[in-house]
């Protein structure tokens, strides 16, 4: 109901805005003392202006324009002006003059009708234009605004599941004290789990970002962590070809999809071995996860969720990302295309 009335409402002020141009000009034509057109030939001149304001303004100018296409713009301008021309010089000659009942001024050279259509062509243009930049700034602010609430929103999420590692970091200080004199690899363990919460709790540099060496790092401390754990039956194969060197990116963004491996994963097949890529080159990052899916129990995630990773993704590299998610009934594969 809300969306129906906003458009009557659109409407409305588009027709009030239309009409009261049009009394403007017809004032000024009844000043110079010229005659007048009828009703049924402002009506169609008229539609043609109105059409040529908003095929541009609803059509061309966001999917060319706005989409960085300039040289296709520029082109259908053209032959949008020409049909404009065109076509109102033939509603001109050979309509809009039979419906004149006195002499009519319509029945003018070609020259003059071409020059006055260009005029009103290139007129109503620069309306159109305005109206379309317009739009498409407004259309840019609530899309901006959209995604700060997203993030807001993410950020507000994460931080309620900081409240338990912060407890836990503070424990693990403890018990790797207490363990390391009766066994060092369960210290080990503590350990890594302690610098694991430490990266969760402290990550977040310059821009809400941290340098890519130190996110693959603690990708390897999960890892080394779940091998401790699971000794020699763990099956993962992780790999990263390229330098992580010097650069930024969103933290706790690549663990969500390891993580989701180990959730869901056969982790124990020698002969399908969860699959973990990281590639990087000049700039771009490309993370490929791969796993057979585990017909038993699976483990429960302690990451943020692949959904809010979407959202943080969509608020941070807005139109720099391209996520594919293959589920098929036996295997799991994703596929992040990352540009730093």
């Amino acid at each position: 109901m809300r969306v129906s009335v906003a458009r009557v409402r659109t409407v409305l002020v588009h027709l009030a805005v239309w009409l009261a141009y049009y009394t403007y000009e017809t004032l000024f034509v009844l000043m110079m003392q010229a005659p007048l057109p009828g009703l049924l030939v402002s009506l169609l001149t008229w539609s043609m202006n109105a059409a040529l304001v908003y095929l541009n303004a609803l059509w061309l100018f966001p999917r060319l324009f706005a989409r960085q296409r300039y040289l296709a713009y520029a082109g259908a301008l053209l032959l949008l002006l020409a049909a404009y021309c065109l076509t109102r010089y033939g509603l001109i000659r050979y309509v809009l003059v039979y419906l004149e009942d006195k002499e009519s001024h319509y029945d003018a050279p070609f020259k003059i009708l071409a020059v006055q259509s260009i005029y009103r062509a290139t007129f109503f243009l620069g309306f159109s234009m305005g109206y379309a930049y317009a739009r498409h700034a407004i259309g840019l602010a609530n899309r901006l605004r959209r995604q700060e609430r997203s993030l807001l929103e993410a950020d507000i999420a994460f931080l309620k599941s900081q409240i338990n590692p912060h407890f836990l970091f503070n424990a693990l200080n403890f018990l790797y004290a207490q363990v390391y004199p009766l066994s060092e690899p369960t210290a080990k363990s503590v350990l890594l789990l302690s610098d694991i919460m430490r990266y969760a709790l402290n990550e977040g540099g310059e821009q809400g970002k941290v340098m890519l060496d130190k996110e693959v790092q603690h990708l390897r401390n999960y890892l080394a962590l779940n091998r401790l754990r699971f000794g020699d039956q763990l099956q993962v194969e992780f790999d990263v070809t390229g330098s992580t060197d010097y650069l930024l990116v969103l933290p706790l963004v690549l663990l969500t999809f390891v993580e989701n491996c180990f959730k869901h994963g056969e982790l124990f097949d020698p002969a399908h071995p969860v699959r973990l890529r990281l590639t990087v080159r000049d700039n771009e990052l490309e993370l490929l996860t791969s796993n057979r899916k585990r017909t038993g129990p699976v483990e429960h995630s302690t990451g943020i969720g692949l959904e809010n990773t979407r959202r943080r993704l969509d608020a941070v590299y807005p139109g720099r990302y391209e996520l594919r998610v293959i589920d098929e009934p036996e295997t799991y594969t994703v596929h992040l295309h990352l540009s730093l």
